[in-house]
């Protein structure tokens, strides 16, 4: 007798189920849009000068570029030229009652300043008032105060100092000593006693 075959059955293949296609949540896809939307008009505001969404952008950017001083070659030629600062030692010239302050001041703050201490710088001094006055003019341009000073020197005659200040503090004068540095003046601190 012949046995008979055994038949395997092929296991039933599963019908093979689509892949569903990744998709954004509809929130999602919302923010993305309206930021986009938000960023091309800054873009476009920004890039025109009208008064256009955006355009404080351009404002905000040119400001931040052009606010740092750079050397102003009128300012730089003028005291290169015309100031008297490498003829005489400042320190010896100054009164009692100022005080040059060192270039190394500390970061930390006093937990108190005195009260009866004023901060001031001294861009220039010239041996002519013209020219004194011609400095001042360009710090009224660049946004900052200063006044001219007579100071009658013993053997060398008059000298008029370009002068800046008071400042409250250490700090405040030596952010204005760096900028005024930017703009190719030697400046330096010196304090005055009040009371």
């Amino acid at each position: 007798m012949t046995q008979a075959k055994r038949i395997k059955k092929k296991p039933l293949t599963k019908a093979k189920k689509p892949r569903a296609s990744y998709s954004l949540p509809w929130g999602l896809m919302f923010v993305i849009l309206v930021s986009g939307v938000v960023l091309g008009m800054l873009i476009n505001g920004a890039s025109s000068d009208d008064g256009k969404f955006g355009s404080g952008l351009k404002h905000l950017l040119e400001t931040s570029t052009h606010n740092d001083e750079v050397a102003d070659p009128e300012i730089a030629d003028l005291i290169e030229n015309k100031s008297s600062e490498k003829e005489f030692d400042f320190y010896e010239l100054l009164p009692d009652i100022e005080q040059v302050m060192p270039d190394d001041l500390p970061e930390a703050a006093p937990a108190r300043a005195p009260d009866n201490i004023d901060y001031f710088l001294q861009a220039a001094s010239f041996r002519e008032y013209a020219d004194a006055e011609k400095l001042r003019a360009k710090f009224a341009l660049k946004g900052f105060k200063s006044v001219t000073q007579a100071r009658e020197v013993e053997g060398k005659g008059t000298f008029w100092r370009v002068r800046l200040g008071p400042y409250a503090d250490k700090r405040k004068a030596k952010t204005a000593k760096t900028k005024l540095q930017k703009m190719g003046v030697r400046p330096f601190i010196y304090t005055v006693k009040t009371g």
